[in-house]
């Protein structure tokens, strides 16, 4: 006990009149009703042993959910939490049998709430797994206090996390909640390893690190989080950490649906707070602190200082109140399969709502939720993170589809990428002014590309196709343009099917493409061949070679060039003084560096780039030689939205990043994995499997009457699994082959029954939907 005039911080403080004066003006509006604490305890102290804790000794013989109630509805009046995670209060000498039952009896009663069970290296895992059936325990609450040595503060994690334990979770998906220890907490490589290792190695475990991965020192937190991107069950709570940093660093790269509130009742009733020390921290309270010596500081109840740090770490990083709801209200229970205490978003109407309010139904025809599953596959995203994707509903994906449509070939949010982009937003993203990240990029791809000389940029691929167009024919004085290849929407292309009704396009990627509102005056300007049909070509350039501005085609998609193909295309523009336009678009950066052009050794008079050159953000590219380029100043060719800052920066991060690392060799092998293991798993289940794409842009189809219908029925029951996935996979840097081996999992079970359809011809019905989209249609 402390001496009469001595000031004891470990008591359960009285709230004051400041107390309440603070939760009212900064924090009754912020905290959300129907919180969730996912950290806060409960005991008896007779389960305690010797010597019990100050802390829980000051307070009531037993801790029950009522006193729970009781205390936290003290300091957040009108928003006490509804539901919680439950577990013992940690001791060396903790009676673990006695306290783990005590919670059980607390939980029984408590159907909105769930409770971990104290686990320490010495059980017995039979025991344990009973314990877990008998008393509905969601996880384990594991501390350093149980490690066997002296100085636990000091003790690796496999010191007191029994590898049962892992292989328990992972059987059982439940959660294992990490107080983490060793002086630098997550900035320790061996916390980074010990937690990367296990993650992967016990996939269906869910991991919860406390305190905001131990960051009472957010400068850990911050140094370390990023040895945890890219993890798909790891989670983390807010309890007791009482500066943004650390907050921050989660939100930046996890996003709010990872981060749970999390009061760590009952240090909630101390006043005291930690600070950041440089490389540590210390905790601040009414000894080691004078708040006698300061005319502005007094000390207040530790859960308002936790509360109050995560508020500015939400304004900080400009969440919105959804996001702050996931924090305190859904998130956690999401993961514990508990009732949502609101509605969600019904994604499926919205894109029902969308379809009476645009036109379509999307902005980009191979989005639309028709091209997949239609009435199942969901519309909308709210966060999309390494190949992780959360639709509007919480729904978690796994993206084994398109990538973004090719769009984000390092992977969505790149954390390199989204680094340059936060910078030239705060700083200003428009100005009377150019940015001069496009002089920055023009070096860097005139450096990749030696023969060019000259480059010029737009924020989409179809505009910069017709730039390119526009520049051939400004520069050669002739108007029709030979094509081979998909290019676009533009007028310039499409009127390739103007007249007489044929789809000259067909073969070109999609069918049914209709030059509606085209203007008729184009028609014959737009002459179309097949890629490796040289001879095709040679009879467009008898009729036309002298009219010809431009042969206008992607240097391969699918197919490599037959040898000579792109070699007689490029002499045959020579010989007739036509423009070489090599549309990169699509395939990319993802075979070379630069783009496939540099790898075949064929150089064209104009190449063009969008997609992936920005990682997701928009910004296109028209680059090539100076004789050819030098026409853009004798054509009007302008747009304002072609001077904003953010596609540059996005372009000049991502070009950077891909100069320093091998993405094509990784796109391949990560490719490559998924195309073995649909040929594997065809044979498995004798299905007509095809795959006629590249690695780098596999695609995935039937031979079967009913392809379609395989496919969209393929899709759905992986979506149902947790996986986006259709004909096509365009593997991104992100991906890893864990992430493979997890979607050929779920595509074993899901051949399974596509054979099993084909055997008993109901495909169709099971779909429970309409059939995929395999062209242009109109929606009804």
């Amino acid at each position: 006990m402390s001496a009469p005039n001595e000031i004891d911080p470990y008591v359960w403080a009285e709230v004051s009149d400041d107390d309440l004066d603070l939760w009212n003006r900064f924090l009754r509006d912020f905290v959300p009703p129907d919180a969730f604490d996912a950290h806060a305890h409960l005991w008896r102290v007779a389960d305690l042993g010797s010597p019990t804790p100050a802390l829980a000794a000051h307070g009531p013989a037993e801790v029950t959910r009522a006193v729970y109630d009781e205390r936290l509805s003290r300091w957040m009046p009108g928003r006490c939490p509804t539901g919680g995670l439950f577990f013992p209060f940690p001791t060396r000498s903790l009676r673990v049998e006695d306290a783990n039952r005590f919670l059980a009896d607390q939980m029984r009663g408590d159907p909105g709430s769930r409770g971990l069970m104290i686990l320490t290296p010495r059980q017995n895992p039979v025991d344990v797994e009973r314990q877990i059936e008998e008393d509905g325990f969601v996880g384990f609450k594991v501390y350093h206090l149980f490690a066997e040595r002296t100085d636990t503060l000091f003790a690796p994690t496999e010191e007191f996390i029994p590898e049962w334990a892992w292989e328990m979770a992972d059987r059982r998906e439940l959660v294992i909640m990490l107080h983490m220890v060793l002086p630098r907490a997550l900035a320790d490589p061996r916390n980074q390893v010990y937690i990367r290792e296990h993650c992967e190695r016990y996939p269906g475990a869910k991991l919860i690190l406390a305190h905001a991965a131990r960051g009472f020192c957010g400068r850990h937190t911050v140094e370390g989080i990023g040895s945890l991107r890219g993890l798909d069950r790891v989670y983390f709570d807010t309890s007791a950490v009482c500066e943004p940093e650390a907050f921050e660093a989660f939100l930046e790269t996890f996003g709010p649906t990872r981060l749970f509130f999390g009061a760590d009742f009952c240090v909630t009733e101390m006043r005291s707070r930690c600070v950041n020390l440089a490389d540590g921290f210390l905790w601040l309270d009414e000894i080691r602190a004078d708040f006698s010596r300061s005319r502005f500081a007094r000390p207040t109840l530790l859960g308002l200082e936790s509360l109050l740090a995560l508020k500015q770490a939400c304004e900080n990083q400009h969440l919105t109140r959804d996001d702050i709801e996931e924090i305190f209200c859904l998130g956690a229970r999401r993961i514990l399969g508990l009732p949502l205490p609101r509605n969600l978003p019904d994604v499926q109407q919205a894109y029902v709502e969308a379809k009476s309010l645009i036109p379509g139904g999307t902005q980009l025809l191979s989005k639309r939720p028709e091209m997949f599953a239609p009435e199942q596959w969901p519309a909308y995203y709210r966060e999309a993170r390494g190949c992780e994707v959360i639709d509007i509903e919480g729904n978690r994906y796994l993206d084994m589809s398109l990538g973004g449509i090719l769009s984000t070939i390092l992977g969505y949010a790149d954390p390199d990428v989204n680094a340059a982009v936060m910078r030239r937003v705060s700083l200003g993203s428009m100005a009377t002014l150019q940015t001069h990240d496009e002089v920055e990029l023009a070096k860097l791809l005139l450096e990749i590309h030696p023969w060019a000389e000259q480059a010029r940029f737009t924020r989409a691929g179809g505009e910069s196709m017709a730039v390119a167009v526009r520049i051939a024919r400004a520069s050669t004085g002739r108007d029709k343009v030979a094509l081979c290849g998909y290019h676009g929407w533009h007028d310039w292309y499409l009127a390739a099917n103007l007249g007489d009704g044929a789809d000259r396009l067909r073969g070109h990627l999609l069918p049914g493409l209709e030059p509606s509102g085209v203007p008729a005056g184009l028609s014959g300007h737009a002459l179309t061949f097949h890629y490796n049909r040289l001879d095709e070509l040679d009879a467009i350039l008898k009729e036309h070679g002298s009219e010809l501005a431009a042969v206008v085609m992607e240097p391969t998609r699918q197919t490599d060039p037959e040898p000579g193909f792109l070699e007689g295309i490029r002499e045959r523009c020579d010989r007739h003084g036509i423009r070489l336009i090599f549309d990169e678009i699509s395939i990319g950066w993802r075979l070379c560096l630069g783009g496939a052009h540099l790898r075949f050794g064929v150089s064209p008079d104009v190449a063009v780039f969008a997609k992936a050159l920005g990682n997701g953000f928009p910004i296109g590219a028209v680059i090539g030689t100076r004789e050819t380029m030098s026409a853009a100043e004798e054509s009007f060719i302008s747009s304002t939205f072609w001077t904003e800052g953010i596609g540059p920066a996005a372009a000049v991060a991502c070009v950077r990043k891909q100069m320093s690392c091998d993405v094509p060799a990784h796109l391949a092998r990560i490719g490559g994995l998924v195309i073995e293991g649909w040929k594997r798993l065809g044979e498995k289940h004798g299905l007509p499997v095809k795959t006629p794409g590249r690695p780098e842009m596999a695609l995935l189809t039937f031979d079967h009457p009913e392809a379609a219908a395989l496919t969209t029925l393929m899709t759905a029951r992986m979506l149902r699994l947790g996986f986006l996935a259709g004909g096509g996979f365009n593997p991104m840097l992100a991906h890893e082959p864990r992430h493979v081996e997890a979607y050929l999992g779920a595509l074993d079970v899901t051949f399974a029954e596509l054979a099993e359809s084909i055997a008993r011809g109901d495909t169709a019905s099971r779909i429970g939907g309409p059939v995929k989209h395999t062209g242009f249609a109109r929606l009804t």
